[in-house]
């Protein structure tokens, strides 16, 4: 019950308020794990990717101090997002995460670790490209606009979400996460590009 509330008004609040666009559902699979890989511009990000995958709940790691705000503590948790501690190996949300995964659910992580209020990306973390080559688990990049700016209603908010990055279950070395992030990272930057490009005629 609490989802679908939460649902109902995340829905009217991003798609009627502020005229959320969304791009390449398609590209979501119907079923199995997935981690989704968006760049994370606000605290806006982890509901307004949950209404822009629809029919599947993305259970976001999102940093514990989101869940010190009771309202929006419970909006998230409803949302399938749990807490991960900052600065420190946090061995319970990892276990989450893989459970997560097992499970054939989508799992969302931010690589950069924190919002970046500025145009472009920030530095990736280890933890996504670790965790997709520890389970063999593909990755699906996202980019997201906008959000930077909200709740401002020029903001004009859009979700772009890619194609599903294989990645093959091997060990997780420096080169292969490093590589790993360039093409996630890659992939979303040229998606945010064209998108503007394509906005900025208009």
């Amino acid at each position: 019950m609490g989802y679908k509330i939460v649902r109902a008004i995340l829905d009217f609040f991003f798609f009627i308020v502020f005229r959320l666009h969304v791009e390449g559902r398609e590209n979501v699979p119907e079923k199995g794990a997935i981690i989704v890989a968006p760049n994370h511009k606000s605290y806006w990000d982890p509901p307004m990717i949950g209404v822009a995958f629809k029919t599947r709940i993305v259970h976001f790691m999102a940093k514990e101090e989101l869940f010190k705000n009771p309202v929006f503590g419970w909006v998230i948790r409803q949302l399938g997002t749990f807490p991960v501690r900052r600065g420190v190996t946090d061995r319970a949300a990892i276990r989450q995460a893989v459970k997560v995964l097992k499970d054939g659910y989508p799992l969302g992580i931010f690589a950069e670790g924190t919002r970046i209020r500025r145009e472009g990306l920030g530095k990736f973390h280890s933890g996504m490209a670790s965790l997709a080559l520890m389970t063999g688990t593909p990755i699906l990049p996202v980019a997201i606009v906008g959000s930077m700016h909200m709740p401002k209603w020029s903001a004009h908010p859009a979700v772009l979400i890619g194609k599903p990055i294989p990645v093959k279950k091997e060990k997780a070395t420096k080169e292969k996460i490093e590589a790993l992030n360039e093409l996630v990272k890659k992939e979303i930057l040229t998606m945010a590009e064209e998108y503007k490009a394509r906005f900025q005629k208009h």
